[in-house]
């Protein structure tokens, strides 16, 4: 089996430089060049750093937690990768979990950093979690990075952009020459919620477009929130001849309701939702989708909790490459 110093060997380095570059040591004055013929080095002679001897050098686990409001759901398949890979490339593995609301969901937090289980937390933010309660999720006590969410006068976050998101589905059902155009807006206390809800706004106005009241329904990110709200849609005095999603499995719930309602996708209603997973391509109709970087997301969050444990000051960061892009498929057509 390698060892470190054979891959400070085959990179033409000191031992010391490949343990910096290996652990993600972000303070280390070292050159991209460098960091690259190392990381190069180790894949190519198969190295496996050593937790234990790490953590206990460091006191540390070796471990980051990802902690997300529902392990099963593919929404966090691709977050769940990026994270992984950046860990990886740092010497660390990741812990997976879900917890619940204050006050134990903070108890949970600090058990896993106090019983020694992960050195630091990315946490998703619940949809039921309005920002009183994040912050009393969070503490003050415990590192914790949030992914696509932020706490007003809290730094460390690192979120998507999640307006360009929701601008380019709208902008597409406009281009396709529907002009009543709803949203199902995910709830109101979620911040990246009220982003994709002002992306749909803002492109809207563009267009000069009117919003009926009735159009828009606040609700949440998962299926039977979005069959609700497709129930409330059918209510109005005029519906909408498309409607925009803010989430890919409030999409689904809607899609269905709307076909048991007997309203054919895309015949009579197009919908076009924010997020891309499998379940999209694979439901009928497959669904039009705008795919946001979440692999991408998950590594750079990642990256941000481990320069924290480093000693670098938690940052504030949006993931805008790769851009959103709209993948066509079935639930959208022209009016």
């Amino acid at each position: 089996m390698a060892t470190l110093q054979d891959v400070a060997d085959a990179a033409g380095v000191s031992r010391s430089v490949a343990s910096r570059v290996l652990t993600g040591d972000s303070r280390a004055r070292v050159s991209e060049a460098t960091r690259t013929r190392v990381r190069d080095a180790a894949e190519a002679l198969r190295y496996v750093p050593s937790h234990r001897a790490r953590a206990l050098r460091f006191r540390r686990s070796g471990a980051v937690g990802l902690i997300v409001p529902d392990v099963t759901n593919a929404v966090f398949a691709d977050m769940l990768g990026g994270v992984q890979d950046r860990a990886r490339e740092a010497g660390m593995s990741v812990l997976l979990g879900q917890v619940g609301p204050p006050p134990s969901g903070h108890g949970r937090l600090r058990e896993l950093v106090a019983a020694g289980r992960v050195d630091g937390v990315l946490l998703q933010r619940r949809e039921d979690l309005d920002d009183t309660a994040l912050a009393q999720v969070l503490g003050d006590d415990v590192p914790v990075v949030l992914i696509n969410s932020r706490l007003p006068g809290r730094s460390g976050s690192v979120v998507l952009d999640d307006v360009a998101g929701a601008r380019l589905a709208t902008r597409h059902l406009v281009e396709l020459g529907h002009e009543r155009i709803g949203h199902l807006a995910g709830v109101p206390h979620h911040d990246t919620a009220v982003r994709r809800h002002q992306g749909y706004l803002e492109t809207m106005a563009e267009a000069g477009l009117t919003i009926a009241p009735e159009w828009v329904v606040r609700a949440g990110w998962e299926a039977d929130a979005g069959a609700a709200a497709a129930h409330r849609i059918l209510g109005a005095p005029q519906r909408p001849t498309a409607l925009v999603v803010s989430s890919v499995n409030a999409a689904v719930g809607a899609v269905s309701a709307l076909g048991r309602a007997g309203v054919r996708v895309p015949g009579d209603m197009s919908v076009v939702t924010v997020l891309d997973t499998w379940v999209a391509e694979a439901w009928n109709p497959a669904l039009t989708t705008v795919r946001l970087p979440m692999r991408e997301l998950g590594r750079a969050a990642c990256g941000v909790l481990i320069e924290h444990l480093g000693g670098t000051p938690l940052r504030d960061l949006v993931v805008a490459d790769p851009a959103p892009r709209l993948i066509l498929r079935e639930s959208t057509r022209a009016l």
